[in-house]
């Protein structure tokens, strides 16, 4: 069945890339083959990701100063377009963009309560443009499925402009998977005692730094304190101590740390003994749980974080609709007692 595209061979191809990608000689030969171009490159490329990250970083006072935005109600919303990056089965760096997206609009701007949602699922909708396939990107009907007809299309489209405005349309943004990618590369370059050892268990690394570096998002305590290129690295290196691979993890930070001189703030032992001791207490998002199909009878996994069900939008609360229905006639006195004591899981946010 043709799509929509204006393509009429669109579908035809999808179909071909899908059934070439499957074959593992060919994919081998491809990884082989891109590795060897692409690896003359990577202190130029390490050097243009560290630029514009200095340059797209979110600012945690000024998003501390929002009148109605806690950040006890970040988590919530993430977990949320988690869920929904993981159902529309979008790139893995949608997720981190997006998130850099909503930290530094809240950076820039003074945002609602009510325009929470739309502004996460309006730098959802960006961060697809710009990363997955366009057969991928949710139509305006498909973000209005997704807030249950919260908000309308025209809204999203004033959202877009809004945030484009207010970013000085610079979007793309190093994420740490990006860095994960490069570092992990340098390190197997490297031909020492660890990169034989990294080689062995490359796509378990790589894997484990990924489910990390999304893992810190949801902490603001961890998530501000370092930048991408640092979230990476410590990844890296907790995933390597998790594993318990017989790699000297003093030399991989000495070796970052030659990298990083010039750029950025240098990591130091304690860092990373913090955030790994950190690791071992954080609750896993319930978007998590579900992306990596996590099995938390295991005894070496955080606990499984209580399920809080999304609302449709971020809204008023019970208590501003009881008040809106009272001074209409639309609500009986018996009733506002039983109301007003509940509150919106938006408003409480969620301590994860």
């Amino acid at each position: 069945m043709i799509s929509s595209s204006p393509d009429a061979y669109h579908q035809t191809r999808v179909v071909q890339s899908q059934i070439k990608s499957s074959n593992s000689n060919l994919q081998q030969m491809e990884r082989k083959t891109h590795t060897s171009t692409v690896s003359e490159y990577q202190l130029d490329m390490l050097e243009h990701l560290l630029s514009v990250e200095s340059r797209t970083l979110p600012n945690i006072s000024l998003i501390e100063q929002q009148p109605e935005i806690k950040l006890s109600m970040r988590p919530l919303l993430l977990d949320f377009l988690m869920e929904v990056i993981t159902i529309l089965n979008l790139s893995r760096s949608t997720f981190p963009l997006t998130v850099n997206l909503i930290d530094r609009y809240c950076s820039t701007r003074i945002v609602k309560k009510q325009h929470y949602q739309l502004l996460g699922l309006t730098s959802l909708w960006i961060s697809c443009k710009n990363l997955d396939p366009k057969f991928k990107i949710p139509t305006l009907n498909d973000l209005r499925k997704i807030c249950v007809d919260s908000y309308n299309k025209e809204l999203f489209i004033e959202m877009e402009k809004h945030i484009l405005k207010s970013l000085e349309w610079v979007i793309n943004s190093p994420t740490f998977d990006a860095f994960v990618d490069v570092f992990l590369n340098m390190l197997v370059s490297v031909n020492d005692a660890n990169s034989s050892v990294i080689k062995k268990y490359y796509n378990k690394i790589k894997l484990s730094s990924y489910y990390l570096g999304e893992l810190f998002q949801f902490y603001p305590n961890m998530y501000f304190e370092y930048s991408s290129s640092q979230i990476a690295i410590l990844a890296i290196m907790s995933s390597i101590s998790t594993l318990k691979l017989p790699i000297n993890l003093m030399s991989i930070l000495t070796f970052y740390n030659t990298l990083l001189e010039s750029a950025t703030v240098q990591l130091t032992i304690e860092n990373f003994q913090s955030a790994f001791k950190s690791i071992r207490v954080l609750a896993l998002p319930n978007s998590l749980q579900q992306k990596y199909c996590v099995n938390n009878n295991q005894n070496n996994l955080p606990p499984k974080t209580p399920k809080v069900s999304m609302p449709l939008t971020p809204g008023p609360s019970p208590e501003e609709k009881v008040s809106r229905k009272r001074h209409s006639g639309l609500v009986d006195s018996s009733m506002v007692a039983g109301h007003e004591r509940k509150r919106s899981c938006i408003d409480l946010g969620v301590r994860i």
